[in-house]
């Protein structure tokens, strides 16, 4: 099922829709708490990096739990 998911197109455009949006609050929050400099952050190669491995990790585990519940119900239906 695993490979099932990973090669959909509609899974990888979820993926990096919930990256980038993970990427713009953590961005805000980050921005709102040290007082108001929202670009600070990008001083650092090494925040970029993590804040985009981080986002798409994040965005490939909920996006994959989403799609397995969403195949796991549509199996039992059948």
């Amino acid at each position: 099922m695993f490979s099932t998911i990973v090669s959909k197109f509609k899974f990888w455009r979820s993926v990096l829709a919930l990256a980038l949006g993970f990427a713009l609050i953590f961005l805000v929050v980050k921005g709102l708490l040290s007082g108001g400099s929202f670009f600070s952050f990008f001083l650092s190669w090494r925040n970029v990096l993590g804040l985009t491995l981080g986002s798409v990790i994040y965005g490939f585990f909920a996006a994959y739990s989403r799609f397995y519940k969403h195949y796991k119900s549509h199996n039992r239906s059948k």
